[in-house]
């Protein structure tokens, strides 16, 4: 009897304490029909809790956009019974249109009752009359692969005290997107109501063709209404979205008539100049001129562009830059740039071409396959030039000019002295004239007692690249090639080897590193030689300093040049010891 008691008292307990910790879930929904573009508000509610409930929401993902959250705890006691609840508000964004399930959620332990709501289609409405207003634009229906399509969009707003906007990311699969600019703000004025304007502009590429979906846009921000709660003092707010469908674009390949063999460009325009930093009919052996060939797209980014043709010329060294790349914006429209440089130095003396480019294109507004040309060019190289500044070596293109200025010169002089508008009085004045002032100079100079003579200024001593060749020369130019490369200044170490190298070989016509590296015939001076005049005359003309190995294993190898050299002459003279004299005097 006593256990029956005790079974059905433990039974009791159990029922009573299932019945007390159970949870009751229920779920509703504000409306059932909703437009495109609008939200609906999902109401769960908790029974018996006031936080910390557990719920899954992963399920809504699917067909669903969580826009925000918010929560509301009740506490009730009536005829001494309490109740409690927790209420549960989701703000939920349908991705597609037609009848949709909300589905079943995990919420404290329990399963809640899937829901449906009809999403109709957006009707073409318009901005008068709305508080906020979503809108976007493309600015052509089909384009080329890898042509610029224009994506606008623009957020009207009649109310104020916009906080935490968020836009729908723009994620195309195979499309490059560039924001263009940032975001512009302005206002206007429609049917006599003020409007603020959020605008957002993009320029998309696509990389292959067939059709892409540009995605719906969709905004959503948070207002107050000016009340705030009384404990805390927070501002109450409210969740705002707007929304815009998105597009569908066809992209065409490109035309079969395009060159099969260039870098496809789809452009309004496409263009390309070139600027020379120096009078390319004066340039003389030795001299770096730099040329700059600047190609500009519109409607293409510069990393699109492609690198242009490189050259390979006999007496030109070419010494290029990297490559700069540029993009801005005009009238909603891209435009890229490639810019190249290049330092060019000349050997040879004589007219070299240097030859022009062509750059296919495909102009999108008419439809038709463009080329944009450079036309070739031409440099007169002429000798090395002397130490004197002023002197300069005549051309032998330019003889005739310079016999037709004598000429010109020798007419002008013969009219001024000779011609016959010049009065015999004023030549016999002028004799007379000059007369008197040497006489006065003659009787000063003999009444002037002697003076010291002033010291004879020492005529400015020649470059060492210009000293004359003797025996004795060599060495002080390899003292001076030795100090030079310990400085690491480039322009004095480029003039020490060449000196050296004309005394080391006893020949006044080397003027440049490239004919002292093919006399020695040694790798690592060339590969040295060709390394400083990369930094000479390319880009990076500071970074000297990591030369230092390359230098100094040019000056170990010029050293050994020379103890070679020497130890023959040694060995020679030794051998002209034991040579006999000839039998017979010449």
């Amino acid at each position: 009897m006593v256990n029956r008691l005790v079974y059905l008292l433990a039974t009791t307990l159990t029922l009573w304490s299932m019945a007390v910790s159970a949870q009751p879930v229920t779920t509703s929904l504000d409306r059932t029909e909703i437009m495109r573009g609008e939200t609906v508000r999902l109401t769960i509610r908790v029974d018996g809790q006031q936080g910390g409930v557990q719920m899954d929401l992963s399920p809504l993902q699917e067909n669903f956009e969580l826009v925000s959250t918010r929560t509301s705890s009740q506490l009730r006691a009536t005829n001494n019974r309490t109740e409690s609840w927790i209420d549960y508000y989701l703000t939920l964004f349908p991705r597609n249109e037609g009848e949709i399930e909300i589905p079943s959620l995990s919420v404290a332990g329990e399963m809640t009752q899937p829901l449906r709501i009809n999403v109709l289609p957006k009707n073409d409405t318009s901005i008068i009359g709305q508080d906020l207003y979503l809108e976007t634009s493309i600015n052509k229906d089909s384009i080329y692969v890898q042509e610029q399509l224009l994506f606008t969009i623009k957020l009207y707003f009649a109310m104020q005290g916009i906080r935490n906007p968020i836009f729908t990311e723009v994620n195309i699969p195979d499309t490059v997107i560039q924001p263009i600019g940032s975001a512009n703000q302005y206002t206007t004025i429609i049917d006599g109501n003020d409007y603020g304007v959020y605008e957002i502009k993009y320029a998309l590429f696509p990389q292959r063709s067939g059709e892409i979906k540009v995605p719906d846009i969709m905004f959503r921000g948070e207002v107050t209404d000016g009340s705030s709660n009384y404990v805390f003092r927070n501002l109450n707010t409210r969740t705002i979205t707007a929304f815009a469908e998105g597009y569908t674009v066809e992209v065409k390949e490109k035309p079969a008539n395009y060159p099969a063999d260039a870098v496809w460009l789809p452009a309004s325009e496409v263009t390309i100049e070139q600027e020379w930093d120096n009078d390319l009919t004066n340039v003389r052996i030795g001299d770096a001129v730099t040329r700059k060939v600047t190609v500009e797209a519109f409607g293409l980014d510069g990393a699109a562009l492609p690198p242009l043709p490189r050259q390979s010329i006999e007496s030109i060294n070419f010494y290029p830059q990297p490559p700069e790349i540029e993009r801005t914006y005009i009238d909603n429209v891209i435009v890229g740039a490639r810019i190249e440089q290049s330092s060019l130095v000349s050997t040879e003396t004589g007219t070299v071409r240097i030859t022009g480019m062509s750059l296919p294109w495909f102009d999108i507004d008419t439809g038709e396959v463009k080329y944009a040309t450079l036309q070739d060019t031409a440099i007169r190289v002429g000798p090395l030039r002397t130490s004197a500044p002023d002197d300069s070596v005549a051309n032998t293109d330019s003889a005739g000019d310079i016999a037709s200025d004598d000429l010109l010169s020798n007419n002008l002089d013969s009219n001024l002295v000779n011609g016959v508008q010049t009065p015999v009085w004023i030549i016999v004045l002028a004799s007379a004239l000059s007369a008197a002032i040497l006489a006065y100079m003659y009787r000063r100079s003999q009444r002037t007692p002697t003076s010291k003579p002033e010291p004879t200024r020492a005529p400015s001593a020649a470059p060492m690249y210009d000293q004359d060749i003797a025996p004795n020369e060599e060495a002080k130019s390899y003292a001076a090639l030795v100090t030079a490369s310990k400085k690491l200044h480039l322009p004095a170490l480029r003039l020490a080897i060449i000196a050296w190298g004309r005394q080391y070989f006893a020949d006044a016509n080397l003027h440049t590193l490239d004919e002292v590296a093919t006399r020695t015939q040694d790798t690592q001076i060339k590969s040295a030689c060709i390394k400083i005049q990369q930094a000479l005359y390319g880009e990076n003309s500071e970074d000297a300093a990591t030369l230092k190995p390359e230098i100094e294993a040019l000056v170990t190898r010029v050293q050994v040049l020379r103890t070679s050299r020497n130890q023959k002459l040694v060995q020679d003279s030794k051998e002209q010891d034991y040579v006999l004299p000839p039998l017979y005097k010449a």
